[in-house]
C-alpha cells in the first residue's frame, strides 16, 4: 500500500555541528503537506559521513520513489548537493528539484570542513536557495555567491531575520512552504534564470541569479 502520496518530500541533513533542537524546530515549524525524511550523517565530528550513494539508498528505503526537495545545514548542505548528483546520473534528469542552504558556503570555499572534489566538482540542475541570517549574510559574500557554479537552474539568496531560534524555524518553514507546496504534484519549475527583488514569505530576497 502506498502511503503519504499526497505529501511532498522534504529530506533534512543536518552537519555534525547542526543541535538536534535546530533539526526538531524546524521540523515541527513545516507544514503537514510536506513529510519528512531526517537523516543524520556523521552526528559526531569523529563520524565521517556515509557516501551519497549511501544517502540515496536511505532516501529511496524511506519509500521516496519521486521529485523531492533537500535542506542541509552546513556540511549537509554540501551533501545535500552530492545526493542530489546521484540521483541525476541514476536517473539522467533532475529529481531534486530544491535544495535548500543554510549556514554554509559553497564547498571548497571553506577550510574547516573541506568538501571531498567529487563534491566540489557537482553541479545539479536542481534550484538553488541559498539562506543565512541578516548576522552572517555578508560575513563570507564570495563563498556564498559561489553556489551559483552549482546549479544550471539558478541560484536563489535569501536573507532570513535574526531572532530566537523559534523565530527563525518559523521563517525559514515559510520560506520553503512557500517554494515546494505551490509545485507539489506539478513538474519541475522553469529553469530559465531570473532576478527576484520582491520581498517573499519568510525572508527577503537579496539576490537571485543563475550561473
Amino acid at each position: 500500500m502506498t502511503v503519504h502520496q499526497d505529501r511532498f518530500p522534504l529530506v533534512l541533513l543536518p552537519g555534525p555541528d547542526t543541535p538536534v533542537a535546530e533539526v526538531s524546530g524546524l521540523a515541527r515549524a513545516l507544514p503537514a503537506a510536506l513529510r519528512l525524511v531526517v537523516l543524520r550523517p556523521g552526528t559526531e565530528a569523529s563520524t565521517p559521513p556515509g557516501p551519497p550513494e549511501v544517502l540515496a539508498r536511505q532516501v529511496r528505503d524511506a519509500g521516496v520513489s519521486g521529485p523531492f526537495a533537500v535542506h542541509g545545514w552546513g556540511t549537509g548542505a554540501h551533501l545535500g548537493l552530492a545526493l542530489a548528483g546521484v540521483f541525476e546520473r541514476a536517473l539522467g534528469r533532475a529529481v531534486c528539484t530544491t535544495l535548500f542552504v543554510s549556514d554554509a558556503v559553497a564547498p571548497g570555499r571553506t577550510t574547516t570542513s573541506p568538501a571531498p572534489a567529487d563534491v566540489r566538482r557537482t553541479v545539479t540542475e536542481s534550484r538553488l536557495v541559498v539562506c543565512t541570517d541578516r548576522t552572517s549574510a555578508g560575513s563570507d559574500g564570495a563563498g556564498l555567491r559561489a553556489w551559483c557554479r552549482h546549479s544550471t537552474s539558478g541560484t536563489e539568496f535569501v536573507t532570513l531575520p535574526s531572532g530566537p531560534r523559534a523565530a527563525r524555524a518559523a521563517a525559514l518553514s515559510r520560506l520553503i512552504a512557500a517554494r515546494l507546496l505551490p509545485a507539489a504534484g506539478r513538474p519541475s519549475a522553469t529553469r530559465a534564470a531570473r532576478r527576484v527583488t520582491a520581498p517573499v514569505p519568510g525572508g527577503d530576497v537579496v539576490a537571485g541569479s543563475a550561473p
